[in-house]
C-alpha cells in the first residue's frame, strides 16, 4: 500500500485532542478575518475531510463557523446565505445522528432542536432531544477536587469557573423563555418581576455587556411598549461598540489564564485585543439589521428616535 494511502488511513481513524482542535478553530477563524468566509468554510471542509471520524473536530468546526456565520453574513449574497446555512445545518444532523460520544451528540441534538422550534417543526426538534442523555452528575466539580489534591489551583479554578458561568447562563436564558410563557398567558405583573430577577441575576453574577437589560428589553418588545423598548435598543447598541473583555470578577479571574510561556501569552493577548476591539464594529451591523428587519421591531418602524438608532 502506498505511504500516502497509509497515511491517509490513519488521519482517518484518528480522534484530536482537545488542545490540536482549538488550534484548527483558531486557524479558520483567521483564515476568516484574513480571506472572507468562504475561504474560512473551505478550510474547515478541509479539515473535516482530513479527520472524517473525528465528531468532536467537526461539531466544535461547526460550531466556529456558526458563530462567524452570524458576525459575516452581511458580507454575503441571498445564495451563499442560504448554501451556507444548509450546510451548516446538514453537518450538525451528521454529528447528532453519529456521534458514539455522548455529549458531542447531545450538544448537536440540543442546537439541531432549538434550531427546528424556531422553524416550527416540532416532531422533528423532540426526536432530537431524545437524543440526548438525561442530566447527571456533573464530574467536573469531582475533577477540579482531584486537580486541586493535586495542586494544580488554577486548572482547578477554570473549571470551576467555567462551570459557574455555564450554568448561570442557562439560568439566564431558562428565565428568557420563562417570560415568554407568562407574557403569553397573559400576566404582565409576574412578568415584570421575572425581568427583574433576570437583570439582577446577570448583575449579581457580573455577566458581560448587555446581558443585564437582554429580559427586560424582551418585556418592554413584548407589551411594544415603544420608549422602553428604545430606551433598551439604545443601551445595547452603546453597550455593543465597546471592546469585548471578560468580567473583572474573581468568579472569572482563572478563566483567561493558561500555562504557555511569556511569549505565547504576549503574542496571544495581542490577538485577543485585536478581537476584542473588533467585536463591536463585526456585531453592530448584526444587531442593526436585525432591528431593521424583524417584524418582532415593527411597531417601532413610525418612531424617530428608534428610526435615528439603526440609522446611525
Amino acid at each position: 500500500m502506498p505511504i500516502h494511502t497509509v497515511i491517509r488511513e490513519k488521519r482517518k481513524a484518528l480522534e484530536l485532542t482537545d488542545q490540536e482542535i482549538a488550534r484548527v478553530c483558531e486557524d479558520v477563524v483567521k483564515e476568516i478575518k484574513g480571506s472572507g468566509f468562504g475561504a474560512g468554510f473551505c478550510l474547515a471542509e478541509k479539515r473535516i475531510r482530513e479527520y472524517p471520524n473525528c465528531m468532536k473536530l467537526m461539531y466544535s468546526l461547526n460550531v466556529t463557523l456558526e458563530g462567524s456565520f452570524i458576525l459575516e453574513q452581511a458580507e454575503l449574497s441571498g445564495k451563499e446565505h442560504e448554501r451556507y446555512q444548509k450546510k451548516i445545518l446538514a453537518r450538525y444532523e451528521f454529528v447528532a445522528e453519529n456521534a458514539k460520544d455522548e455529549q458531542i451528540r447531545g450538544s448537536a441534538a440540543y442546537l439541531l432542536s432549538g434550531k427546528y422550534i424556531g422553524q416550527g417543526r416540532y416532531e422533528r426538534a423532540e426526536e432530537l432531544l431524545e437524543l440526548m442523555p438525561e442530566r447527571s452528575a456533573d464530574k467536573r466539580i469531582m475533577k477540579s477536587g482531584i486537580l486541586a489534591a493535586q495542586g494544580k489551583r488554577d486548572e482547578a479554578a477554570r473549571i470551576l469557573e467555567g462551570k459557574i458561568l455555564g450554568d448561570i447562563n442557562e439560568v439566564h436564558m431558562t428565565l428568557m423563555k420563562l417570560l415568554d410563557i407568562v407574557m403569553d398567558e397573559g400576566d404582565e405583573e409576574d412578568a415584570q418581576k421575572i425581568a427583574k430577577i433576570g437583570q439582577k441575576t446577570a448583575e449579581l453574577y457580573e455577566l458581560w455587556g448587555y446581558n443585564s437589560i437582554l429580559i427586560p428589553m424582551e418585556l418592554a418588545v413584548k407589551k411594544q411598549d415603544v420608549r422602553e423598548s428604545v430606551k433598551y435598543i439604545r443601551e445595547m447598541l452603546n453597550i455593543a461598540k465597546a471592546p469585548w473583555k471578560m468580567p473583572d470578577s474573581p468568579l472569572y479571574r482563572h478563566i483567561d489564564k493558561n500555562d504557555k510561556t511569556e511569549e505565547q501569552v504576549g503574542a496571544e493577548s495581542r490577538e485577543r485585543q485585536d478581537a476584542k476591539e473588533q467585536y463591536g464594529t463585526r456585531i453592530l451591523p448584526v444587531l442593526k439589521k436585525e432591528l431593521q428587519t424583524s417584524p418582532r421591531y415593527d411597531f417601532l418602524r413610525e418612531d424617530k428616535e428608534f428610526l435615528e438608532l439603526i440609522a446611525e
